[in-house]
């Protein structure tokens, strides 16, 4: 998927995992601090806000960005619509988080999560994720 930074013309192609247990009304995805310094997120801007974040290790202190990237995903044969999400950068996240609301509005069907396999809605074809190794 690309990620672009709307405070920047900076962007970057990485991989993303679908989420589906981290939930959200709203259009959130977790950003690591490497790929949010290259997207010209981090430091944190002054429209950041500070907030404790419940997740499953615990409450962790997290900064939100409103609206601060557009998101593509991109595939060999189409590429999705593109959104714009708030980015939330953790110290500790490894690995781009897309959230339940995030997942949905890209219209993307989850088929087998531990074999990497999805669609996007209304396609037949089936598609194989990629691993941080690929």
């Amino acid at each position: 998927m690309r990620l672009e930074s709307t405070r920047s013309s900076n962007s970057v192609e990485t991989i993303a995992f679908l989420n589906t247990g981290f939930t959200s009304d709203t259009l959130d995805i977790h950003i690591p601090l490497d790929i949010a310094e290259k997207l010209k997120l981090w430091p944190p801007p002054s429209n950041a806000v500070l907030e404790s974040l419940d997740t499953s290790g615990g409450e962790v202190l997290s900064y939100f960005i409103p609206d601060a990237v557009k998101l593509t995903v991109l595939e060999d044969d189409r590429c999705s619509k593109t959104i714009t999400c708030n980015a939330i950068i953790t110290t500790y996240e490894r690995e781009v988080l897309l959230s339940d609301a995030v997942i949905e509005e890209l219209e993307i069907e989850i088929l087998s999560p531990k074999t990497g396999l999805w669609r996007f809605k209304g396609e037949e074809k089936v598609r194989r994720g990629l691993t941080s190794e690929d």
